[in-house]
């Protein structure tokens, strides 16, 4: 929710540049800090979301790069270690995110592996039984999982309803050798246009600003 307020205050923006923009511009106070939604991912979650652009809002970041205020940020509130899983939490306002949710810190561990199957329920698809296509940002969570190939199909089967993961199986037996994830998976490209899908939980509960 750390760019909603960013939509809120300045629309949606026409154009992948923009969009970036709203990274830099969507600013908190955090521990005495004002820190915008670019440091928020990379100091404290010490994740990044997919971006289109990403080469240019690198160089604009090293730029105007607040270092004292972001060392202080990620010193008092970083995560101990990247947490892949964080992937399927993270929702930027794009089409390719996952759905919006709360989480409490008492269950974020339990809530984060459901947020994982969820968001692969949702998103994986296999076509004609000889190809499993998937979204970018499974693409983004093997690398940080460091998950081989051989993990990621293990990886797709464990965490998969039964009727996907029965899709899945079909896919990659009854090939000579079986086929290899990279004959199998095919990467869906990120979309980044605009939309917020907000999860059940919070449509039923009471808004948390009541």
């Amino acid at each position: 929710m750390y760019l909603l307020k960013a939509y809120l205050a300045y629309g949606v923006p026409a154009n992948s540049l923009r969009r970036l923009a709203l990274f830099h511009k969507s600013a908190y106070n955090i521990g005495g800090q004002i820190i915008n939604a670019n440091t928020i991912e990379y100091s404290i979650f010490r994740f990044q979301t997919p971006r289109n652009g990403r080469w240019l809002e690198t160089i604009i970041s090293t730029a105007l790069r607040k270092k004292p205020a972001e060392d202080k940020v990620s010193s008092m509130f970083s995560l101990h270690k990247p947490e892949p899983l964080v992937c399927f939490a993270l929702c930027t306002g794009a089409l390719s995110d996952p759905v919006l949710k709360a989480y409490t810190a008492s269950n974020i561990k339990e809530e984060l592996e459901a947020s994982k199957r969820e968001f692969l329920g949702a998103n994986g698809i296999v076509k004609m039984q000889k190809k499993m296509l998937l979204p970018k940002i499974i693409e983004r969570f093997t690398k940080e999982a460091s998950l081989s190939s051989d993990d990621l199909m293990r990886w797709l089967i464990d965490n998969s309803d039964e009727k996907l993961e029965e899709s899945i199986q079909k896919c990659v037996q009854g090939k000579p050798n079986n086929k290899k994830s990279s004959q199998v998976v095919e990467w869906l490209a990120y979309s980044s246009r605009f939309r917020y899908v907000f999860s059940k939980d919070m449509m039923e509960k009471k808004p948390w600003w009541v």
